[in-house]
Formats: C-alpha cells, sequence, structure tokens
C-alpha cells in the first residue's frame, strides 16, 4: 500500500472524528446521567443540556477506550491470544488511574485480571455496557480487516463481560465505526450490523429492530428514545445511539444533543452516537467550541499520531497479503 499525504489527511481526519467525537458527547453527558428527563429540563431549560462548559470531563467511557487503544497500539497485529494479554494488562494498569465512574462489572473484571486469573476468565456475565462503549476504537485499527475486527470485537469484550447480550452489543459497536469509515449510511449499516450479530442473543437483535423500526416512524425523538429504554444495558445503549445517528446523520451537534437529554446512561449512549457520526463526518463536523472545551483533550492529540501509524501498519500488511 502506497501511503501518501492524502491518505494521511483523510484518515486522520477521521480518527480525530471518532477520537473527539466519543470524547465530546461523553463529557456532555457526563452532567446528566443521573437525571430523569424531567430533572435535566428542570436545570437546563427546556431543551436541555445543548453545550459543553469550559474544561469539561469526560468519564470512564471515554477513560476505557483509551485504555483500549494503548492495548492495541501495543499489539494489534499480533495473534488473538497475545493481543488479549496486552489489553489484559492496560486494564490492570488503569485500576491506579483516576476513579471516573466506571462500573462495577469492568472493575471486577481488572481486580481479578490483577489477580491473575486468565483474561479468558476473567469477564463477568452482565449485559452492562462497559464493553460497548470503548470498543469503537477497534473499528478504526481494524477497518481494513472486517473478519480479525469481528473477533476481536468479540474476544477483548468478554474480558469484562461476557453475557451474549454485551457480546452482540460490542461487535455492533465496533462493525458500525468500520461501516461510518467505509461511508456507509447510517440507514444502509441495518442490515451488515443484523448479520455480523447474527444468532449471539435475541435480546440484542431485537433491540436493533425496534431502534430502526421506531427511528423510521412518525413519532418524535423523545418518544421514541423513551419507547428504546434507558441504555443501562448494552443493547438499549447501542439501540439508542443507533436511534440518534439514524434521525440525524449529517448533524453530529444535534444527534449528540438528542442523546444526552433522556432519561438513563446519558453519557455512554452519546459516547457510542459521538464515536459512530465522529468517524462518519470527520473533525470538521464537531464544533471547535467543544473540542476546546474537554479538560484533558491534550490526551486525545497525543495518541492520534502512534494510531494513525497502526492503522497504515495494519492497512498495508492486509493488502499485501
Amino acid at each position: 500500500m502506497i501511503r501518501n499525504m492524502r491518505d494521511t489527511s483523510y484518515i486522520e481526519k477521521k480518527l480525530r472524528g471518532y477520537l473527539y467525537g466519543t470524547a465530546c458527547a461523553d463529557a456532555l453527558g457526563r452532567p446528566v446521567e443521573l437525571l430523569t428527563l424531567d430533572q435535566i429540563k428542570e436545570k437546563y431549560g427546556e431543551h436541555g443540556i445543548l453545550e459543553l462548559t469550559p474544561d469539561s470531563p469526560w468519564t470512564d467511557d471515554t477513560q476505557l477506550m483509551l485504555v483500549l487503544a494503548r492495548g492495541l497500539l501495543r499489539g494489534a497485529e499480533l495473534e488473538l491470544p497475545e493481543l488479549m494479554s496486552k489489553i489484559a494488562e492496560e486494564l490492570v494498569l488503569w485500576l491506579d488511574e483516576p476513579d471516573l465512574g466506571a462500573g462495577a462489572t469492568t472493575r471486577g473484571a481488572a481486580l481479578s485480571l490483577k489477580d491473575r486469573i486468565p483474561w479468558n476468565k476473567s469477564g463477568i456475565s452482565s449485559k452492562t455496557c462497559g464493553s460497548l462503549m470503548r470498543v469503537g476504537i477497534l473499528g478504526f485499527v481494524y477497518q481494513n480487516d472486517p473478519i480479525k475486527l469481528v473477533k476481536v470485537a468479540q474476544v477483548s469484550g468478554r474480558i469484562t463481560h461476557s453475557h451474549p447480550v454485551a457480546e452482540a452489543a460490542s461487535i455492533a459497536g465496533a462493525y458500525s465505526v468500520k461501516l461510518a469509515l467505509d461511508g456507509v449510511d447510517p440507514g444502509e449499516m441495518f442490515e451488515p450490523l443484523l448479520e455480523v450479530t447474527k444468532g449471539i442473543s435475541k435480546e440484542f437483535t431485537q433491540a436493533l429492530e425496534n431502534s430502526y423500526k421506531v427511528a423510521y416512524s412518525d413519532v418524535g425523538d423523545e418518544e421514541g428514545l423513551k419507547k428504546l429504554g434507558q441504555g443501562w444495558y448494552a443493547d438499549e445503549t447501542f439501540a439508542l445511539a443507533y436511534f440518534c445517528i439514524l434521525r440525524y446523520p449529517n448533524d453530529y451537534k444535534k444527534a449528540i444533543q438528542t442523546a444526552v437529554n433522556i432519561t438513563g446512561d446519558s453519557d455512554s449512549v452519546a459516547s457510542v452516537a459521538g464515536g459512530i457520526l465522529g468517524a462518519r463526518l470527520g473533525i470538521d463536523a464537531i464544533p471547535v467550541s467543544w473540542t476546546e472545551a474537554l479538560k484533558e483533550k491534550e490526551k486525545i492529540g497525543e495518541i492520534v499520531e502512534p494510531l494513525l501509524e497502526k492503522y497504515f501498519q495494519l492497512s498495508g500488511s492486509k493488502l499485501r497479503s
């Protein structure tokens, strides 16, 4: 594969779109995660929370996405057992980072890894969204290797969340970023997502179908989101995020404002939607005021070049094989 400046510039915009798209959405949802929609409106007005304030921190959603990214930088090209060991090591190191609100499932699995329980036995049978929220970066790194993408999404998710619902959601979360990078319209993602998650979880399949159906119905956003749940479980998290990008496939800001103003897991729903739309639309679609408002935006900037190098390394190897 020939790497040129045009390739690099285009892919870098998409990568920055994914990274900042995830983090900004996560940060916008952070203040309202534990509020009901009525409470959000009471605090922020009838339209809810709409803008990031200066020095807005993200949550464990972005934090753990960056943890997974570091694991990929250490060994994305390796076979699954060796790669999972690298990711497991990064999860153990993460335990020393500030607690940004990680769920009991992810923390419990990481503690098991620290106690030398093997990575293929550390997962907990939980339907929560902790594995889904971090896997979008796999869709970037393995964009040109969909077979490995699905395998890594499935197995890396199991390190913490071994329930079939979480497993299917993890695959969908990663694969949807790959599809976004491929230029697939959100409405056209439905069939490929059904295919790659086929037979894993009836609950997830039903949630995905409901999301598609409700998004193309004539109900309003608020009522449509209520029909899909609150997002505490991975199938609902993805369904809610998918609904938002189906409704606003070309408007990052509106999609994320819609995603956070719910009764439920606002930051996780938004971060999943934000990563997919950020990858689809690129960094230019994200308000500059939002990226500038991130408290630790330099952490994202530092990882861009290493991830680009890994992307081109893997893409070149795949094209030569």
